[in-house]
This record gives C-alpha cells, sequence and structure tokens, in this order.
C-alpha cells in the first residue's frame, strides 16, 4: 500500500458516514469553542483587581472543570455509539484483507481529521465568539469599564491539549476494542444486544431506594445549610437512581403491561410495548443521559434566573437605605449610647459630604441563639437550634413601613408560635445550666419574615420578636446579661439614611461616613479592624467643637446599598452567565443523543416493520404505533426531568436564601418559564430528529 492510501481511506470513511460525523464534529467544535472561552476569560486581566476579578476566576475554574468533564464523558460516550455503528464497516474490511495494524493505521488518520477540524474549527467559533460572551458577562456582572479583545495564546494552548488528549484515548480504546474482536464479531457488532434484557431485580429495588432516598432528602430538608450539605448527596442518589429506573424500572414495568393480556394484545399496544422492551437496556442508557442532561439544564439555568432577577429586591430588602450604619452597644453603664445623638450625626455627616439627606431614621434590635423547649425558648449559650431576633414597635414600623400595636406583655411573631399562645423565654447560667430568669409573653399575632439585620441569610431557623418598646428590649437584653454574663450578645443601633446624587456619590458618602473621625467622633484608642471601629469613650465635637456626648459604643460599621448591588450582580451575574453557558453546552449533548437514538432506532426497527408490513400490517397503523413508540420512549426523559425539578425546587428555594433571596414566587416562575421553554426546544428538537428516523424506516 502507498503511503497516501490511509489518508484517502480515512477521508473517504468520514464522507461516506458523514450522517454520524458531522454532527460529532460538530459537537467536538462547540465543545472545544466553550472550553476556549471560558479559558481565555479566565486568564483575562480586562477587570481591574478587585472583588468581581476573584468572582470571575472562581466562576472560569469551575466552568473549566464541568466542560472539560463533560467533554471526556459525552465524546467517550459518542464515539463508542460511532465504533457500533461502524463494526460491521471495518469487520468487512478485516474480512477483505485488511489485518488490524492496517485499520489501526486508518482509524488514527480518522482522529487525526477529527482532531484537525474539530479543535481547528472550535478554537476558530471561540475566538470569534470570545467578544460576544465577554460584552455578555461584562453586562451581566455590571461592568461599565472599557475592555479589549485578545486572542489567548494559552487558551489556544490548553484546548488543543486537553482535547488532542482525549480523541488520543478514544483512540486507544477502540483499538483495543478491535485487537480483542474477531471479524466475525466486528460483522455482528451492529446487531449486539438483540436480546430481550432480563428483569433484575436487585437493580430495580436499588433505583427505586436511591430515587426515593433523593426525594426523601428534598422533601424533609429544612434549612439552607442542610440543604448546602445534602444537596450534592440528593443529586448523586437521584442520577443512580435516573440510570436505574431507565435501564431496569423501566424493564419490570413494560413486562407487567405485557402479562396484561387485556392491555397487551392489542395492535397498537402489542407493537409499542414490545418495540420498547426490544434492545431496552441499550436505549435506556441514552434515555438516562438525556433525562440527566435535561434536569442539568432546567435547575441551572431556572436557579440562577430567579438569582439574578431577584438580587434588586434582595438587596433592598437586606439594606432597607442608602446609608446603613450598625453600632454595637451595651445598655445602660456609666455613659450610656445615645442613638438619636448618633443619628443626628450620621445625617451632619452625610450633608457635609454634599449630599442631600432625604431620609434619616433608625431602629434598635438584638439577637441571641436560643434552643427551642416546650412552650418556648431556652437561653444558655450551648447548641442552639434557632435564632431569636428582637426589635420594637418603632423598629418595625421603620422597617416595613407599617404601624403595629403592641401592648406591654405582648409579642408579635415571625416564625415562631401561634397567635393567642404564651411564649416563654427560659435564661439558663452559662456556668450552671440552673435558671437565673425567665419572660413570658403573649402572641398578639403572626407577621411575614422581614429584614432585621443579618437574620434573613442565616443556617438555622429564625424567630422575629416585635416588642412594646426600647425599654422592653433592654429589659429582654437584660435577662440575657445576667445568665450569659459577657457572653451575652449587645444590642444593635442601625442608622439608616436616604440620599441625593448618584450611586457612585452615595458610595463614596458611605466611605466618608465608614471613618469615625469624619463625623467629629473623638474616640480614645479607637482601633480599626476591617472596616469595624472600637472605643472606649465617643464624643462628637461638633461644627463648634463643643457637641453632645454620643455614649460608649463597642464596634461601628458602614455599608452602602449601592456598592452592595455591585457586588451581588457581579456574583449572580457570573452565576447566570456560567447556568447559560453551561445550560447550551448540555443542551447540545442532549440535542446528540437525540439524534443519535433516533439513527440507531431506525435501522434496527427498518427490518421490523418491513416484516409487519409484509404480513399484512397496514401502513397507517404502522406509523401510529411508530409515533407512539417514539412519542412515549423519548418524552419520558423530559417528563422525569420535570419530576427531578419539581422535588428539587425546595432545596433550590433553601439554597437560594444564603444569597438573601426569599422571593418563593420569582424562583417558582423562573423555574416554570424554565421547563416550559425548555419543553418547547425539545418538542422541536424531537421533531427535528424524528425526521431522520422516519426516513430510515422507509
Amino acid at each position: 500500500m502507498n503511503k497516501g492510501f490511509y489518508p484517502r481511506l480515512a477521508a473517504q470513511n468520514l464522507k461516506k458516514n458523514s450522517r454520524y460525523y458531522v454532527p460529532y464534529l460538530l459537537t467536538v467544535a462547540g465543545t472545544v469553542a466553550a472550553f476556549y472561552i471560558l479559558c481565555a476569560l479566565a486568564s483575562s486581566r480586562d477587570l481591574p483587581e478587585h472583588q468581581r476579578y476573584v468572582y470571575l476566576s472562581a466562576f472560569m475554574a469551575v466552568g473549566l472543570f464541568v466542560v472539560g468533564l463533560f467533554a471526556l464523558i459525552f465524546l467517550f460516550y459518542t464515539n463508542s455509539f460511532l465504533m457500533k455503528r461502524r463494526s460491521k464497516e471495518l469487520g468487512l474490511y478485516n474480512i477483505l484483507g485488511m489485518g488490524k495494524g492496517n485499520l489501526a493505521a486508518m482509524l488514527a488518520w480518522e482522529t487525526l481529521y477529527t482532531a484537525l477540524l474539530g479543535i481547528t474549527g472550535g478554537v476558530a467559533l471561540g475566538i470569534v465568539l470570545q467578544k460576544l460572551m465577554t460584552m455578555l458577562l461584562f453586562r451581566l456582572m455590571g461592568y461599565s469599564g472599557a475592555y479589549g479583545f485578545s486572542v489567548s495564546p494559552f487558551a489556544i494552548g490548553v484546548s488543543y491539549a486537553l482535547f488532542s488528549a482525549i480523541l488520543l484515548l478514544a483512540l486507544l480504546r477502540n483499538l483495543a476494542r478491535i485487537r480483542v474482536q474477531n471479524p466475525v464479531a466486528l460483522l455482528r457488532g451492529g446487531e449486539t444486544g438483540e436480546r430481550e434484557p432480563r428483569t433484575r431485580w436487585a437493580l430495580t429495588i436499588l433505583g427505586v431506594l436511591t430515587l426515593g432516598a433523593g426525594y426523601w432528602i428534598a422533601v424533609t430538608t429544612k434549612t439552607a445549610l442542610d440543604a448546602l450539605n445534602l444537596y450534592f448527596v440528593a443529586v448523586i442518589l437521584v442520577v443512580l437512581g435516573t440510570y436505574c429506573l431507565f435501564t431496569a424500572v423501566s424493564i419490570f414495568v413494560l413486562k407487567a403491561l405485557r402479562k396484561n393480556k387485556k392491555y397487551y394484545y392489542r395492535t397498537a399496544h402489542f407493537i409499542g410495548v414490545s418495540g420498547m422492551l426490544y434492545r431496552m437496556k441499550r436505549n435506556a442508557v441514552g434515555l438516562a443521559n438525556i433525562c440527566i442532561l435535561s434536569t442539568m439544564v432546567l435547575v441551572m439555568v431556572s436557579g440562577t434566573l430567579a438569582l439574578y432577577l431577584g438580587t434588586g429586591a434582595a438587596m433592598r430588602e437586606r439594606y432597607p437605605a442608602d446609608i446603613c450604619a450598625e453600632v454595637r452597644y451595651a445598655p445602660g453603664g456609666s455613659d450610656p449610647f445615645r442613638p438619636d445623638a448618633m443619628l443626628a450625626h450620621l445625617k451632619s455627616g452625610a450633608e457635609k459630604a454634599g449630599r442631600t439627606v432625604t431620609r434619616a431614621d433608625s431602629y434598635l434590635y438584638l439577637s441571641f441563639g436560643a434552643a427551642e423547649a416546650d412552650g418556648g425558648f431556652t437561653v444558655s449559650g450551648a447548641e442552639t437550634d434557632r435564632y431569636l431576633y428582637a426589635t420594637d414597635a418603632a423598629g418595625y414600623r421603620t422597617i416595613t413601613g407599617k404601624a403595629l400595636a403592641v401592648r406591654p406583655g405582648e409579642v408579635w411573631a415571625a416564625g415562631g408560635p401561634a397567635a393567642g399562645d404564651s411564649l416563654l423565654l427560659n435564661f439558663l447560667s452559662s456556668e450552671t445550666g440552673k435558671a437565673v430568669q425567665a419572660r413570658e409573653y403573649t402572641v398578639a399575632g403572626q407577621l411575614e419574615p422581614f429584614s432585621l439585620g443579618d437574620a434573613l441569610a442565616l443556617d438555622k431557623p429564625v424567630v422575629i420578636l416585635v416588642l412594646p418598646d426600647a425599654a422592653a428590649l433592654e429589659d429582654l437584653y437584660a435577662a440575657q446579661k445576667s445568665a450569659l454574663g459577657d457572653a451575652c450578645s449587645d444590642l444593635y443601633f442601625e442608622g439608616l439614611l436616604d440620599l441625593d446624587g448618584t450611586d457612585q456619590q452615595k458610595i463614596d458618602c458611605g466611605l466618608q461616613l465608614s471613618d469615625p473621625g469624619y463625623l467629629d467622633v473623638v474616640s480614645s484608642g479607637s482601633a480599626r479592624t476591617g472596616g469595624l471601629y472600637s472605643s472606649d469613650t465617643v464624643k462628637s465635637g461638633g461644627a463648634s467643637g463643643q457637641g453632645e456626648n454620643v455614649g460608649y459604643w463597642d464596634l461601628y460599621m458602614v455599608s452602602t446599598r449601592a456598592e452592595s448591588e455591585q457586588e451581588m450582580y457581579s456574583l449572580n451575574g457570573g452565576f447566570l452567565f456560567l447556568g447559560i453557558f453551561l445550560g447550551i453546552l448540555f443542551m447540545m449533548g442532549t440535542v446528540l443523543i437525540m439524534y443519535y437514538k433516533q439513527v440507531a432506532e431506525g435501522y434496527e426497527d427498518r427490518a421490523r416493520f418491513q416484516i409487519m408490513q409484509q404480513v399484512g400490517l397496514p401502513k397507517p397503523e404502522i406509523r401510529r404505533s411508530i409515533n407512539r413508540q417514539l412519542l412515549v420512549v423519548f418524552f419520558a426523559p423530559l417528563l422525569v426531568a420535570a419530576v427531578h425539578v419539581a422535588f428539587d425546587y425546595r432545596l433550590i428555594v433553601l439554597l437560594l436564601t444564603l444569597f438573601g433571596l426569599r422571593n418563593v414566587s420569582l424562583t417558582l416562575l423562573c423555574t416554570a418559564g424554565t421547563l416550559l421553554a425548555f419543553a418547547a426546544l425539545y418538542a422541536l428538537v424531537y421533531a427535528m430528529t424524528a425526521r431522520a428516523y422516519y426516513k430510515i424506516v422507509k
């Protein structure tokens, strides 16, 4: 054989099998393009060196790992399909005189062509789309600065290295398969798996148990921290259960239907059940892959979309004003803290910075851990299962804008006992464990959860209490102090300022207010640690140098809503970009699996339907049976994916609360909208790929 024989033969084989190889090459190119774009963004230096660049690097690193793992698994899967479809062809070459060394040379050239076309085309596509993806990412992250465009040699090199290694491993796997098979086995390779699968009881039971366990975790998880810890455990259980569901449970169900003679011995049911049962083992794996990829697309896109769309509302709930100044203090003492004086100094400081204060307000709150007990809670400083947050009626009005009448001895509760119940708080000594103080209230009514400090972003259930006034709040603090001593929680003052001006002007004002010295607050021995200030004596000098005492305080911190929004949009925008990006990639994998399955089903069913036609079965009946079988088989993964998402919805809602999103209706709307859009796209892909099936069967 001359030197050009193998290259020409390999090129001819790719052209002859274009029905299989063109989608495969497109998949390789698309995956390479995705990997190159993420790698180029990860190594980009267009963003300034601040928190948003840290987010970008982290997101792209996660994306690179996921895309690389997806490429390894998926390209091996599609390569196996291609080789199985070409088994007869390779066996024929072997019988006609080509040794296994010759076949290896031919396959090596085919792999080289695939690498040159797929990897080079993918890198070129990635370079073309890189600018567009960068613009989309920066837009979602809220970055409005100038950014350029440059080709990343590093990303090109990594892409070529990774995908060349994957294709080389696939080639070695193909060569190993050919080496151990004889020509007859190769000729019959496309017909393997014809035997009806047996009912595998162990796998069926395992599938029911693992799927049930995953669903049970989703239904019984109560806190966001538990959801974070158990989420991937539930995912692994559901994935394992899904494979068992399609490979074993489905066979059990089909055989049960076949035993039902009244159902089975009808023309439509007979053809449909026998068709789905026929070679179900191999088909089921592909259907399970479609189901899992569909679930991943739905969960990623709906979750990140809800998180991004709810960012603004979550930030307004967490930061009810443009400037939020928090001061921690202990009531009483020789120099008690004066909230009104501190609010006045904050207002004058903002005006000194050139801003007009359109609203100046404040509220007080207290928080501490507790353990649920009969009729109430126990506070001892030991292990807790609840967080209690308390404010007064004036604070509730400041936060929510709603007036609330609270009489002495009463509380309104959010997340606590029902209206009319008695709420008992037992304070136990942290040293002896004996009861020191007790406070008993009557619950006047139930409230919807509202933002109070960091009460909406904690790892344990939160109970919010609204007391009559500041005196009742200080009394609750005193009861806690008597039990826990120096380990007790202090009170917090939250000063709220709304300002005129742009977001950047508000951020600049917040930076100035973050220094107590800017407020003319004189502190002896004050120290700053990470934006927090501590002080022993704090006084205000005022404009004339003679001001009033604001009293003792412990820690001081200023937050700006505009700056927090920028950070959260940067974080959530990166999440959304990654969700959409990976969703498109997984959808591409779903499309390819569906296409290959339709082609495989077409070749396998063609002979059987020809036999049915020869024995007198009418063509319309054959077509109806084909439609029913395809609809059931290919829409079963979508239905199961929808069930997975329905159970996963609760976990997603809990996880989103870690990011401050508590808008359940928005999450539900995004989930339902994503499911409907995906179902429409799924149906369109099915209709397009079904054409290939009908063409082969005809």
